[in-house]
């Protein structure tokens, strides 16, 4: 439990960071969308990390994912967000398990988040190192969710390879805490530029 809590003191303080970087923010809507990411992400490790309450934890990981989007594809992105409705809708039908269905709703989100930055990125919406810093961030994230599916894979019996489970354990926090720090640097100007709108 200790440990979980220095987890979420890690992931608190990444979002203190963000949060005070309100003044040297690129845009006040980039900042403010950022923050509340960044607020969903403690939320969600609240969840997932002291209460154990996963289907919860994964749910609001989700908004983190909605404030993503919304950031990097701009206030049009809301028009993407059914496309993350049919494969969960579809699962829970035919699964019936809660959790297999927000996980995959969070997937699509996740999918949607990182390929609208992926676009942002292409178009130069973001100035150089903000640009790095949030390739850096959302791709270090990714890897970080594969470690998670891998190490839920071990743990739910389907491979049995404990060497395998504690690599795993232990990369998901190798490539989350530099996500979230990346993120949480990426609003701030850096240079006396002109913010961009």
């Amino acid at each position: 439990m200790e440990r979980d809590i220095i987890k979420l003191a890690v992931i608190a303080i990444c979002f203190l960071i963000a949060a005070v970087n309100k003044k040297f923010a690129l845009s006040k809507w980039d900042h403010i969308l950022l923050v509340l990411a960044m607020f969903a992400t403690v939320a969600a490790d609240y969840f997932l990390l002291i209460t154990r309450q996963y289907e919860i934890g994964v749910a609001v990981f989700c908004f983190a994912h909605i404030f993503y989007i919304l950031r990097f594809g701009g206030k049009k992105a809301w028009r993407l967000l059914p496309v993350a409705v049919p494969l969960p809708v579809i699962l829970f039908f035919v699964v019936g398990n809660a959790l297999i269905t927000v996980a995959a709703v969070y997937l699509s989100l996740f999918v949607l988040s990182y390929s609208t930055m992926l676009y942002a990125i292409r178009r130069k919406k973001y100035p150089a190192p903000n640009n790095i810093l949030i390739f850096a961030g959302m791709t270090l994230f990714i890897i970080c969710d594969i470690f998670v599916v891998i190490f839920q894979a071990g743990i739910n019996g389907i491979y049995n390879n404990i060497a395998i489970d504690t690599f795993a354990e232990h990369a998901i926090w190798l490539f989350y805490t530099p996500a979230q720090i990346c993120l949480a640097m990426s609003a701030r100007k850096f240079d006396n530029k002109e913010s961009f709108a």
